[in-house]
This record gives C-alpha cells, sequence and structure tokens, in this order.
C-alpha cells in the first residue's frame, strides 16, 4: 500500500545518505521527497565527513567560496554549500573520466609581435593573466565576449599573479622579474600598495611575501615576519591560516597563524642532490620540483623526496605542474596535458597509473590552474605563451 508523501519523507530520513541518494531513481514522488530532504538536512555534510578527509576540504572550500572560510560560516546544515563540496569531491575523483568541452582565448594584446603570457591565476570566475611586457588581463568566465581590461606594472617582466579576496573586493598582486610587487583592485584597476618579495602566495585574504630568508605575512593579522636565517626559501604554500614553507637545505616549515599566539614546526628531509628548475607547493603538505632534466619529484608531509623520470612515459618533460586535492595534472614542453588521480603521492607508479591526455597545443605549457563556476562546472585552466585554453568537465 502506497503511503502518503508525508510519511514516506519521515522513513525516508532515517535512511543513510548515501543510500538515499541512490533511492531517487525508485519513482518520481520518492525523487521529490529526497530531493527536499537533501536540501533541508545535514546529510551532504556527514557524506562530506565520511568520505573527504578533512585536510582537502579548504582546497574544495576555497575554490568553491574564496572569499570566506569554511570554518567561521558554513555550519553543517548549510545544505547548499556542502552538497555543492561534495559534488566537487565527486567530479574530482572522476576526472579522468569526464567528457570536455575545450574554449580556446587569444588575448588581443598590446605588443602581439613581442608579448607573452608568463602566468595566470584564477579567483572565482575571474581569471588574470600576466605578461612578459608587464601587463595584466582580466577575464570573466562568465562573459568571455565582454572587452578585457588591463593595468600596467612599470613595463616590468611578470613573473607571478596571484588573485586574492578581500571581502567583496578582488585584489591582484603580481611580481615582477625585477621582484618588485604591486597590488591593484580588480573592479576600478587602481593601485592599491607597492612593495618588494621574490615569491607571492595568497590564501583567503592571507597574503605571504618571501624574500631570500624572510617571509612577510599580511592580511587578517597584523603584519608579522619571519626570518630563518642563512637558509634561503624556495616556495611558499599557504591554506587558510597555515603557511608551509620550504628552504634550502631541505628545511621544511609549517606556521599557524593565530591572533594571539604564532607558532611553527621545522622538520628536516634529505634535499635533492640535483638541480631543480622550479619548485611548487600545494595544500595537504605536498612540495613538487622540476629537475633541470624534466624529471619530477615528490615530498609528501616532509618524509622523502621520490622522483620519477617521466619522459619515456609521457614523451615530454614537464613544464608546469598542478596538485588538487587527489588530481594530478602535469603540462610538457610537447603541449600535452596528462591528468591523474592520485591515492598516494609517495607511492606513484606513473608506468601502471592511467591518465587522460589532453592534446591542446604544440608549444610548452606555462601555467595550470582549476576553477569552479557556472552550475559547479569543473573548469581546467591551460596556458600557453600566446592563448590559453579553458577546458570544461561535464
Amino acid at each position: 500500500m502506497m503511503f502518503p508523501p508525508e510519511i514516506w519523507e519521515q522513513i525516508l530520513i532515517y535512511v543513510d545518505s548515501v543510500v538515499l541518494i541512490n533511492l531517487k531513481i525508485v519513482c518520481k514522488c520518492w525523487n521529490e521527497i529526497i530531493n527536499k530532504i537533501l536540501k533541508q538536512s545535514d546529510v551532504w555534510y556527514k557524506l562530506c565527513q565520511n568520505q573527504i578527509p578533512e585536510h582537502f576540504w579548504t582546497t574544495l572550500c576555497e575554490t568553491l567560496c574564496p572569499n570566506q572560510f569554511y570554518v567561521n560560516f558554513h555550519e553543517k546544515n548549510d545544505a547548499k554549500f556542502w552538497m555543492a563540496v561534495y559534488k566537487l569531491w565527486i567530479k574530482c575523483k572522476n576526472l579522468i573520466k569526464c567528457d570536455t568541452q575545450i574554449t580556446c582565448i587569444e588575448p588581443l594584446l598590446k605588443n602581439p609581435s613581442s608579448e607573452y603570457i608568463t602566468c595566470i591565476d584564477t579567483c572565482g570566475s575571474i581569471i588574470a593573466m600576466g605578461t612578459s611586457e608587464g601587463f595584466v588581463y582580466f577575464y570573466d568566465i562568465s562573459n568571455l565576449s565582454r572587452s578585457t581590461k588591463c593595468v600596467v606594472d612599470h613595463m616590468e617582466y611578470i613573473r607571478k599573479v596571484q588573485l586574492l579576496r578581500d571581502g567583496t573586493d578582488i585584489v591582484c598582486i603580481s611580481c615582477s622579474i625585477n621582484d618588485h610587487i604591486t597590488f591593484w583592485h580588480v573592479n576600478s584597476l587602481n593601485l592599491i600598495d607597492r612593495t618588494h618579495g621574490k615569491i607571492i602566495c595568497t590564501s583567503y585574504s592571507f597574503c605571504y611575501i618571501a624574500t631570500n630568508n624572510m617571509i612577510r605575512i599580511e592580511g587578517s593579522i597584523a603584519r608579522t615576519m619571519y626570518d630563518f636565517g642563512r637558509n634561503t626559501i624556495l616556495a611558499v604554500g599557504a591554506s587558510n591560516n597555515k603557511v608551509l614553507i620550504y628552504m634550502e637545505g631541505g628545511y621544511y616549515v609549517h606556521i599557524t597563524l593565530d591572533e594571539d599566539k604564532r607558532n611553527y614546526t621545522c622538520t628536516c628531509a634529505q634535499p635533492l642532490n640535483m638541480r631543480i628548475r622550479s619548485y611548487y607547493i600545494f595544500k595537504s603538505d605536498i612540495v613538487v620540483c622540476i629537475t633541470e632534466y624534466g624529471y619530477l619529484g615528490f615530498l609528501e608531509s616532509g618524509k622523502e623526496w621520490k622522483v620519477h623520470n617521466v619522459f619515456p612515459i609521457l614523451h615530454g618533460t614537464p613544464t608546469a605542474v598542478l596538485v588538487y586535492a587527489h588530481v594530478l595534472i602535469v603540462g610538457l614542453d610537447s603541449g600535452n596535458v596528462h591528468i591523474y588521480y592520485i591515492n598516494d603521492f609517495g607511492k606513484i607508479n606513473f608506468n601502471i597509473t592511467n591518465s587522460k591526455k589532453l592534446t591542446l597545443d604544440t608549444t610548452a605549457v606555462i601555467s595550470l590552474n582549476i576553477m569552479v563556476h557556472v552550475e559547479e562546472f569543473l573548469y581546467l585552466i591551460v596556458a600557453y605563451s600566446k592563448k590559453f585554453y579553458i577546458v570544461k568537465f561535464i
């Protein structure tokens, strides 16, 4: 005998969340009832709690909502937000199986003959693109047909751009080849501040600037500085109010920022005995390097470097790397991009791990970024010297 909808609702509210989602296909009535339950309960929060390692939460949350800490305003019954987090997690797990829609953007550069793209960053729906002539171009992925705007950074080669959410405002931070750093208000294009530094990194409203052996932290707390003696800082990564630093000599430093105290711990991993072309730090304590000869190195939680010669497998030399939760994305000098799902970065075996290969261009990949926008679709931004591609996973 068929129960009235209100009775089914009282029954189904006690069903496990995973089973509940599967039961949506039983009939139209159940689908409507279950959708109502999912929107009003903490089911999505429980799914995230049970299936997503908590050290990945900030990665996913900052992508979805880059202007506020998830721990400060997302209660467990914020069903819409946690549903988006869970869907993004599932999308990441299945990324190598997804179909793609690819859009190519060829910027209208001010000096097309000599100017080329050097770096890209994303935040929300905004893409910031730095160039060799010192310009920063902004794109809104929700309206790509609109003309771009640009700002001039003293005509200096820009080696890195970072976007920072400061409340409702978006700030672009650009770092030039001469270690000049400028802060720009994206909406008005007004210059906010100038300073010096070699490495910049952002997370929510925090900005980290490193110069040689010192790091300066600005944002939601009073300006803070750390001096690490003779050890040069090689890479900086951040997650909420936590910052990870990798320095010469293999020193691996964690700093936790609170309003009333500043804590940091230092460990040492055996440094690599080879020349390194570039270092990267990603959330969840992963340091990645590309060696002079194109090998890929991984250091997870400061344990031990694992180095891989990927050329015989990928038929190209890595030029850009991105780690996002369990997803590893490698851009090559051949122009190809390989996407992997990695359970344990300390035990990667490229010989047996399958990848999704994207053939987009024939020049070297400059930069890789992930963004989520417009009906919660996940996008991969792949930059080359004269164009960039927006890869939509569906």
